[in-house]
């Protein structure tokens, strides 16, 4: 569980209605409310509200079918146009915002808007699973978590988190066909589809994860679009410590056959937990595709990889630690540092949780960026360029 999500409320759902049959209907869905207060060096400040409505509904029958479905309402409200639906926004909510392009069918739009102000609705859910004596089938919009990094996951390319995210209960979710072949108790293939509307740019993925001597490990290779990714992760346990390494090598095929770009991602971790309620993580992030060139941050950032949500940060090489201390079962709080050692920068990420209830969910924080600033509009620095920033969030929860 990450440290910047510690104490939020399980996944329930509620049964709406079974039948002697085997088929079953259930019901969940949330509200939350985040209120967002931000300070850009030699730039605006304001503040933004985005308020999110989500439901969902599972339908199951005997254990061989199950149906999933899940729409959501987002509006955002902002004190200036800048904010609105900014990377400000993306960056620290999540979720189904932008991401990955894996959608065959959009199935979502905006539903109105001002200069400042925004209301989209999605269509994030829509898949039916098939039980079949080997595996299982899933057809449509679904979600999937690859990788064992705390921060980046370089062999996520389908529904990734952005490192800086607050919630990361909901993951974007991707069109595909998937089998998921069980071949043993901790051995399973899962075998991708990605289908695009462009024949060319149809994609699939292979991924083997086994445990071999207590160690969990993964290897895949896939293309997404025009992308070829090869991928490998693993975790286990040195001691008391929990070790994770995670890596992903990308070559761009281009339309005349040749190769385009072509990058290694990879980060490598540990956690260790000196008390029972104390978590500590310490991890290295790799971004070939970055630079430690501050002159090129603006082309790495607003490069057609980093809109699509594909890949995070302009740095090279980042260090990113972080504490977590659980007071009881309704209080936790958590301290996240985020480090690009060759400028050097940093941004530091607060943040407290509170359950009042299983239904309740209070949240609060803020973000404090370290290093120089930018100057006649060039930037210095990686994070010294990013905003200040407090939040606060209520989530109600249904059931």
């Amino acid at each position: 569980m990450l440290v910047l999500c510690l104490a939020a409320p399980p996944a329930l759902a509620m049964e709406l209605a079974r039948e002697d049959d085997g088929a079953v209907v259930e019901v969940s869905g949330f509200y939350k409310n985040l209120l967002f207060g931000v300070a850009v060096p030699n730039g605006p400040a304001g503040a933004m509200d985005a308020q999110i409505l989500r439901a969902q509904t599972r339908f199951l029958f005997a254990e061989v079918f199950e149906l999933d479905v899940a729409y959501q309402l987002q509006f955002v409200l902002a004190t200036d146009p800048a904010f609105v639906g900014g990377t400000s926004l993306s960056g620290t909510i999540g979720g189904t915002g932008a991401g990955p392009q894996r959608r065959l069918v959009p199935l979502e739009s905006v539903v109105a808007s001002t200069p400042t102000s925004v209301l989209t609705q999605n269509l994030d859910r829509l898949a039916m699973k098939f039980a079949l004596p080997f595996g299982d089938l899933t057809i449509g919009r679904q979600v999937l978590s690859w990788g064992t990094g705390r921060f980046f996951n370089p062999t996520d390319v389908l529904s990734p988190f952005p490192p800086t995210v607050i919630d990361r209960e909901v993951r974007r979710g991707f069109d595909a066909v998937r089998l998921a072949i069980a071949l043993g108790e901790t051995t399973q293939l899962d075998l991708l589809w990605l289908p695009q509307l462009v024949a060319e740019e149809h994609g699939g993925v292979a991924r083997f994860q086994t445990n071999v001597l207590g160690w969990d490990f993964s290897i895949s290779a896939g293309k997404y679009v025009r992308d070829f990714v090869v991928g490998f992760d693993l975790v286990g346990d040195v001691g008391p410590v929990n070790v994770h390494a995670e890596g992903a090598y990308t070559i761009e095929w281009l339309k005349a056959g040749a190769v385009g770009e072509h990058f290694f991602r990879g980060v490598a971790g540990a956690d260790w937990r000196p008390h029972e309620v104390v978590m500590l993580t310490l991890e290295y992030s790799y971004n070939g595709y970055g630079t430690t060139d501050p002159s090129r941050y603006v082309q790495v950032l607003t490069s057609v990889r980093a809109r699509r949500g594909e890949v995070f940060g302009a740095g090279k090489h980042v260090v990113a630690a972080a504490a977590s201390w659980r007071a009881n079962d309704l209080l936790s709080t958590s301290l996240a540092v985020l480090c690009n050692v060759a400028d050097p920068s940093a941004v530091a990420i607060a943040s407290l949780e509170y359950s009042f209830t299983q239904r309740v969910l209070v949240r609060a924080g803020a973000y404090v960026p370290m290093g120089r600033p930018p100057v006649n509009g060039q930037l210095k620095s990686e994070y010294g360029s990013g905003a200040f920033g407090a939040f606060a969030q209520v989530g109600v929860y249904v059931p």
